[in-house]
């Protein structure tokens, strides 16, 4: 298959219930880029750029004016070249690993939609045909959390709480509200963000002794937050701490984590996460995979490769829509009565983009 023509969207829908708070950064909307790969075949692969909301504005914009240097240069090229432009853009550095993502996703998409099977089978094959959605809470008053939680509904299994952002008996007052209000089969996993010092870390996590708390990246550092561990003799997940491919599986390798949140756009693409959900699956290392706030075609993405984590060690994956204000949908997974999410079925990614749902491209090459 040969590329004829991409189309480029710009992307950025706002958050539904105002500014989400975390540790390191308040964000008041995602922001990314839908690509549309067309090939002479009459045959079509989706990507969605996810960029990290740390990432500057200024980072961004320098990187979308450069989309014209390397997207056009595609045109009358083989599919697979999508794959080496992927694995160039994530040879760049950390800020270009959700435009890796976003163009690697569309060779996925395009390759499993010519062989006629889900994405989910080019990374090794489905497991199970859904998983818990986590549910995320950023609000900080026991009033508001404990409104959250009811709108997450009884069946919800996982919860998310976003400290960090005030001092620590703030977030003791946190987690001790969100337990309050969950029953004993659920788990939280009270995430710092890397917000927290490795001394700030131990004395919060000391505070609690409850089985239902999975403590999430108290320390930006890979290294600080297996200090923790040692010193706290408490568990951690690691997430962004492990942003790289390299950091990734030296967790999973080093067998000190509790467990590891793996973001395909953080790493540069679905091969590298594919590698890394393998490696920890190897290790026995329980794992989340998601994301950052994103779109249809990203979620459906992460949920592709969330399927094939053995069952007994995936804790949850995420409706990374669910904040948004998305229009129009597009799909891609289907959200179950008992909060689990699954599959749309069918080939490639199971998402649809209608001709001009986005109305006209703002770049078109070929």
């Amino acid at each position: 298959m040969t590329i004829t023509k991409l189309e480029v969207w710009n992307f950025r829908p706002l958050m539904r219930d105002g500014p989400y708070a975390m540790s390191h950064v308040t964000q008041d909307s995602a922001y990314g880029r839908i690509l549309k790969v067309h090939t002479g075949d009459g045959r079509h692969g989706l990507g969605e750029v996810v960029f990290p909301p740390s990432v500057p504005q200024h980072v961004q914009m320098g990187q979308i004016a450069e989309e014209r240097a390397f997207l056009a240069l595609l045109i009358g090229q083989p599919v697979d070249t999508l794959l080496d432009l992927a694995t160039d853009l994530r040879d760049r550095g950390k800020t270009w690993g959700g435009i890796g993502f976003g163009v690697e996703t569309a060779w996925y998409d395009l390759v499993a939609r010519q062989k006629g099977c889900p994405v989910s089978d080019l990374l090794g094959g489905a497991q199970y045909d859904a998983v818990h959605d986590y549910f995320s809470i950023s609000e900080r008053s026991p009033e508001r959390i404990r409104e959250r939680v009811a709108l997450a509904g009884p069946e919800r299994a996982v919860f998310q709480l976003k400290l960090g952002v005030g001092t620590l008996d703030d977030d003791v007052e946190q987690v001790t509200s969100l337990l309050a209000a969950m029953s004993p089969g659920q788990t939280v996993l009270a995430d710092a963000n890397g917000g927290w010092s490795v001394e700030r870390a131990c004395e919060t996590m000391a505070r609690f002794d409850d089985a239902r708390i999975v403590w999430e990246e108290p320390c930006s550092l890979y290294e600080d937050n297996v200090e923790v561990m040692r010193r706290s003799g408490i568990p951690v997940m690691v997430d962004q701490s492990v942003s790289s491919a390299e950091v990734a599986l030296k967790a999973a390798s080093d067998g000190h984590a509790h467990s590891i949140c793996i973001k395909p756009a953080f790493l540069g693409g679905l091969s590298v996460a594919q590698t890394v959900r393998d490696a920890a699956a190897a290790a026995g290392m329980k794992m989340r995979i998601d994301g950052p706030w994103c779109g249809d075609i990203a979620t459906a993405a992460n949920l592709h490769l969330a399927v094939g984590a053995p069952p007994e060690l995936l804790i949850s994956s995420c409706d990374l829509r669910e904040p948004l204000v998305l229009t129009p949908s597009l799909g891609g997974i289907r959200n179950l009565p008992d909060t689990r999410m699954a599959l749309n079925g069918g080939p490639g990614l199971g998402v649809c983009l209608p001709e001009d749902a986005l109305g006209a491209p703002e770049a078109t090459y070929g």
